[in-house]
């Protein structure tokens, strides 16, 4: 019975060991988030502008081709 309860001991042991190193890992990220935060928003800032970029070349095309078929049409 006392091999029994070393193991039972060792096992909550690990398991404690576990769960700490999991919420060190967890405030190592928010730390590092925070720390890119500047990193991210410069990267929403140029993702954002290309996506209006994109948008923008869209309408022209768009509105060409609505003129070559009012242009056909006539």
């Amino acid at each position: 019975m006392d091999i029994r309860r070393e193991v039972a001991a060792s096992e909550s042991h690990w398991i404690q060991k576990e769960k700490e190193s999991k919420k060190k890992q967890k405030v190592n990220r928010r730390m590092n988030a925070a720390d890119e935060q500047g990193d991210i928003n410069e990267m929403a800032d140029a993702f954002i502008k290309k996506f209006r970029n994109q948008l923008k070349i869209q309408r022209e095309e768009s509105f060409k081709r609505f003129q070559e078929i009012i242009a056909r049409g006539v």
